[in-house]
């Protein structure tokens, strides 16, 4: 949640929810993850709610090229169904994935902190 705030500058109300069909990835060398279609699985995450086109500009930015975004239903914690836009990798990019699954731990433990202090550059 630090890291949406930091490159839009803006805080959001919030909501958790599950993307069903889809698994998460690290990319190969890098801190950033990547989500791609995979049956019967689900990514866990967060759903910004309200959030303005210049935030959505400045976080298509931050995603890059290998990324494209997208609609998609999330179902929430009560089982309310959410309407989002999430970000997944282009699958011309595929081959940029590490064979392992994203671990919020690690990334919060080893790249939180820099990824967020070169957002506020």
């Amino acid at each position: 949640m630090e890291l949406v705030r930091a490159v839009t500058g803006k805080p959001f109300a919030t909501k958790f929810g599950s993307l069903n069909g889809y698994s998460q990835f690290v990319i190969k060398d890098e801190w950033q993850s990547a989500i791609i279609p995979f049956p019967d699985r689900l990514v866990e995450g967060v759903v910004y709610m309200d959030m303005d086109d210049e935030s959505l500009a400045r976080l298509d930015a931050f995603q890059g090229k290998h990324f494209v975004r997208e609609e998609v239903t999330i179902e929430g914690e009560g089982g309310e169904w959410l309407e989002a836009s999430a970000y997944f990798l282009k699958l011309s990019r595929k081959k940029l994935l590490s064979p392992d699954e994203w671990d919020e731990d690690i990334f919060r433990e080893k790249y939180l902190k820099k990824v967020l202090e070169s957002c506020r550059q």
